[in-house]
């Protein structure tokens, strides 16, 4: 059973993301900066017990010494994520506040990714942040129009496949020009075949390549590796799923012990480098000398 648990996740080191570091909500909205758990990083985890509210974890936060993170110190621009009874919740650090928001995990490939009459979803290629008003469900497949909540702007809606994948624009719902632009779309697209659905399509080769490794019949389930380490585990959150925050300790310090071989190995090398060389400097110092006699 996973625990209900906290991460924090910080802007990455990519270049094209630097400009972003420290920016409020309000700048990253504006310039299109994409709040999604592809621009960062998992930094820090913990675990969530009952009655940790976000701004009691931003003030736990706030205190820790900058080693604690795996990337840089807390501040401005960092995310945090709650996952707790199933559900995950995210907000931004901004300089006065929390600003709660939709949207920071990858679509899952089950469930739903756009709630309906939630807002605070950013979308590729749009400013601004918009809300779910309508869904749709067509071939078994579930579109959504979304309004921006910037109603300055007097922007036309939008429709999403429920993958986040932009169809078309919108003033009048799913009418017959928007559904023409969703078959359409169906026609070109295959969609992601879910976990179980891949191994009916190549179930065979998947178990006769996991039978070999995986240590019992209940241990085959499509993935040949059954241990995890700490950045499959990361990619796991990134990706919408739960994972156990005791599973991502042991994880880290699987990795951190593996590192220390390497390390000392080093340290080894060091010094029989060094070792080696003691004698060829003798030898040239001692030719040296006869050559100043």
């Amino acid at each position: 059973m996973a625990t209900d648990m906290f991460m924090i996740y910080q802007i990455n080191d990519a270049e094209k993301n630097r400009e972003y570091r420290c920016r409020s909500y309000a700048y990253q909205i504006e310039h299109g900066f994409m709040i999604t758990a592809d621009n960062y990083e998992i930094s820090y985890c913990g675990k969530a017990s009952q009655g940790l509210v976000p701004a009691k974890i931003r003030e736990n936060m706030e205190s820790l010494n900058p080693d604690k993170f795996k990337i840089r110190k807390f501040g401005v621009s960092d995310v945090i994520t709650i996952t707790a009874a199933g559900k995950t919740a995210f907000y931004y650090v901004d300089k006065e506040a929390l600003v709660k928001f939709n949207g920071f995990l990858a679509p899952k490939t089950e469930g739903s990714y756009l709630i309906l009459n939630e807002g605070g979803y950013q979308v590729e290629g749009q400013t601004d942040t918009w809300k779910v008003i309508d869904e749709k469900n067509v071939q078994e497949q579930r579109f959504v129009q979304l309004v921006c909540e910037q109603t300055k702007k007097q922007k036309p809606d939008i429709v999403l496949h429920d993958s986040g994948v932009l169809v078309a624009q919108t003033i009048y719902g799913f009418d017959s020009s928007v559904m023409k632009k969703i078959e359409k779309f169906l026609r070109e697209q295959k969609p992601e075949l879910l976990h179980h659905q891949k191994f009916l399509e190549n179930g065979t080769a998947e178990r006769a390549k996991e039978s070999g490794t995986e240590q019992n019949y209940n241990m085959i389930d499509g993935q040949i590796n059954n241990t995890p380490t700490a950045t499959e585990l990361e990619e796991k959150a990134k990706a919408g799923g739960q994972i156990s925050l005791a599973e991502y300790a042991e994880a880290l310090k699987a990795e951190k012990k593996q590192a220390e071989p390497e390390k000392k190995s080093s340290i080894r090398a060091q010094l029989k480098a060094a070792k080696e060389q003691a004698p060829k400097k003798q030898a040239r110092q001692k030719t040296q000398d006869l050559e100043r006699s």
